[in-house]
């Protein structure tokens, strides 16, 4: 498991953090989306709601492609996979919408967006305790970046200066931390189901978790509507389906659970820059430095370490190398618990 795996792992490192990069921009486009439905008349939970209802009738064309061609049923998991792909669909997806609007409501767009990206300091404090990844001094110090600049951009303008209500607080930090449980939720399966599946069964929770109180909204009724509806079909297909995809793919290239918050935050960038370019909103010296903050933190987060080393170790390998370390017919399982004993030997040392 020497040299011969490691060059190949530093190339899909790079490869990872691009598509999470990618997932992390179409992302930014989420508000222009929110907006519209907003402006129909959905309240944020209906948009939750129809944002995975389209997304699933997109899926299914695509799954039936997926399984034709590996000749075999790609949502065919194993129960503890799909309790994992469940658990993203109602703590990333559900309550992290919830907790979204809830936020939204109390303490505003801005605040909210703040309080979101508290989510690196809780991916690098989990994966710290759950992956054994190192808390570097790059990594500190992109996290301190990371959050300036989205402070800078979102309150251009003042528009940090509202009250805040504590319990529209507490729901945004809590929003951040099930943004930070979604790359820890994902880590298991990544690389060892299809994307597809997991998009898949994480949409199916988050409807069959919403699907009553949308319904008793009756709100459903205004997606009819010719904008709102392709506004709805394209917030499933490209911000749901495509960038999930995206990012799944991405966290199967093995980047470090500490870095992926860091990463997707260029969404801050392109929200900003969708600001100005279709609504109208000015360009000021603050909102540009804070641009740069999130983009100079996403350059840091990935400067110098290797991220498929912990203490000499590796411990990071996606489910390809586990195969090619361990052979085509080997239990994967039994190679990833030989690769976290050689985890948890090199960090009692």
């Amino acid at each position: 498991m020497g040299g011969k795996m490691e060059m190949p792992a530093m190339g899909r490192q790079a490869q990872g953090a691009l598509l999470l990069a990618l997932a992390g921009s179409i992302w930014g486009l989420n508000g222009l989306f929110v907006r519209v439905l907003s402006d129909a008349g959905l309240s944020p939970l209906t948009i939750v709601f129809v944002r995975y209802l389209c997304a699933l009738a997109m899926l299914a064309p695509a799954i039936s492609a997926a399984s034709s061609r590996a000749k075999r049923d790609i949502l065919a998991l194993q129960p503890q996979q799909v309790a994992c792909c469940v658990g993203l669909g109602l703590i990333s997806n559900a309550l992290g919408g919830v907790l979204s609007a809830y936020a939204i409501k109390r303490v505003g767009v801005s605040v909210t967006t703040v309080l979101l990206y508290t989510a690196p300091v809780f991916g690098c404090l989990l994966s710290r305790w759950l992956y054994a990844e190192r808390l570097t001094k790059e990594k500190l110090a992109a996290i301190a970046c990371n959050f300036g600049g989205v402070v800078l951009v979102v309150s251009a303008g003042g528009a940090l200066a509202a009250n805040a209500a504590v319990d529209g607080l507490l729901a945004g930090i809590a929003y951040g931390l099930t943004y930070a449980l979604m790359a820890v939720i994902s880590r298991p399966i990544s690389g060892t189901c299809h994307p597809l599946a997991i998009v898949y069964y994480g949409s199916l929770t988050v409807v069959a978790a919403l699907a009553l109180p949308a319904f008793g909204s009756g709100e459903l009724s205004l997606v009819l509507q010719p904008i709102p509806a392709i506004a709805a079909l394209l917030y499933g297909g490209v911000s749901t389906v495509a960038a999930n995809l995206l990012y799944q793919r991405g966290m199967a290239c093995g980047v470090e659970t500490s870095k992926v918050a860091v990463i997707t935050s260029v969404e801050v960038a392109v929200s900003a820059a969708m600001g100005m370019a279709v609504f109208g909103e000015a360009l000021t010296a603050a909102k540009m430095a804070g641009i740069c903050g999130v983009l100079g933190s996403i350059a840091l987060m990935n400067l110098h370490a290797d991220p498929s080393e912990v203490h000499g170790v590796h411990v990071l390998l996606t489910a390809e190398q586990l195969r090619s370390a361990y052979g085509v017919e080997a239990d994967l399982g039994a190679a990833v618990n030989d690769v976290r004993e050689r985890r948890d030997r090199a960090m009692r040392h």
